[in-house]
């Protein structure tokens, strides 16, 4: 990956490079952006600066050797981890090495990428994963070994939120005082999950989120998108790069959870028991992560309805069927029941991240909903 090749974050590019050249470069970052901010481009791009063997004084050659390597995510003192959990074909004493094929095929094809994504790619969203013990004590074992034919061993851990917390210890250590030359570089979208002792011994790097135009832009020249299509895809996204990727490709789809969401408020509004008990059959088979996605789109719906109320809906970023349905579905979130609400899905997504049974949760929920829009 080329610094060239990732979308906006021109000031973080030039500060990475100038470390680079300077001879500052931390052993051990953390790149803390949000979702689809290139967060794990960047991390690709620095690593490959780092092993170029004839770096330019923006950017890696990007033809010598390491490059090639590299560019093919084959290069052997390039490591990865990443959360990971069984699934059909590997059942248990999982590690990100049993992954590595999946990681590779999901990283080629274009590091913007959701977590949701990842664990599909991974066959796991069926259940939380997480950094495992096998995976520190890879770690561990991965930097204890001479780097093979480049100056820096560089190991990338994504994610670094979903450490498993009984296993954090065991990398204290390496992470304070790391061999020589070797760089860790972790990936994190939420920093208020990231253990403290983790955050203590990183040098913290700031990736804010992409500006409309920057998402426009790429869409039009690294996709080929047509430029009234980029630009709405751009304003959707919010300057989530893998969000405008996935709402390009999925098309229709990309409706699915509103076209869910408005049928399980209308069910509950109508207090319809029957078809209620239905639909929360149909959501159990989802996975959990799934579950919280769809739980989060409700309260992002909330929110837009209470912008709505007070007068912003303007302000809103929606297409047409979206706006339609806030304008509609507005008048019944309201001061009376709003707290009541959000309190309720808040507890809903902490339930499912406790593995609790989803149609229990889900039917709970619902008749929670069925009795605050009885309120006025």
């Amino acid at each position: 990956m080329l610094f060239k090749d990732i979308v906006g974050q021109e000031r973080i590019k030039s500060q990475l490079v100038a470390n680079v050249r300077n001879r500052r470069i931390s052993h051990t970052q953390l790149f803390l952006g949000p979702e689809g901010s290139g967060h794990l481009a960047l991390a690709l791009a620095l690593a490959q600066y780092i092993q170029c063997k004839d770096p330019g004084p923006e950017d890696a050659c990007g033809t010598c050797s390491s490059c090639l390597k590299m560019n093919k995510l084959e290069h052997p003192d390039l490591h990865f981890f990443f959360p990971v959990a069984p699934n059909q074909q590997h059942k248990k004493d999982v590690s990100s090495k049993l992954f590595t094929g999946a990681w590779r095929d999901m990283l080629l094809q274009s590091p913007y990428f959701t977590y949701l994504q990842w664990l599909e790619k991974a066959g796991i969203e069926n259940k939380q994963a997480i950094i495992n013990a096998e995976d520190c004590n890879n770690i561990i074992r991965t930097i204890g070994l001479k780097a093979y034919e480049s100056p820096y061993k560089i190991v990338v851990i994504y994610m670094v939120e979903k450490l498993y917390v009984a296993s954090a210890p065991k990398l204290l250590k390496v992470l304070e005082e790391p061999p020589e030359k070797t760089l860790f570089v972790m990936i994190s979208e939420n920093k208020e999950l990231v253990l403290n002792t983790i955050l203590s011994r990183a040098q913290i790097l700031k990736i804010p989120r992409l500006w409309d135009q920057e998402v426009e832009e790429a869409l039009v020249s690294m996709r080929s998108v047509p430029r009234e299509q980029a630009h709405r895809l751009a304003f959707l996204a919010e300057g989530n790069f893998a969000e405008a990727l996935l709402l390009q490709g999925r098309g229709p789809e990309a409706l699915a959870d509103l076209e869910q969401f408005r049928s399980w408020m209308r069910l509950c509004f109508r207090n319809d028991r029957q078809n209620i008990i239905s639909w929360v059959d149909s959501v159990a088979r989802l996975g959990r992560e799934k579950q919280k996605s769809f739980l989060q789109y409700g309260l992002k719906v909330f929110r837009l309805c209470m912008v709505n109320q007070y007068g912003a809906g303007d302000l809103q970023r929606l297409d047409r069927d979206e706006k339609e349905f806030i304008d509609k579905f507005s008048p019944f979130i309201h001061h009376g029941n709003t707290l009541e609400v959000v309190e309720a899905f808040s507890l809903a997504l902490r339930q499912v991240e406790r593995n609790a049974n989803p149609r229990i949760l889900f039917a709970d929920l619902s008749f929670t909903l069925v009795e605050q829009f009885r309120k006025k």
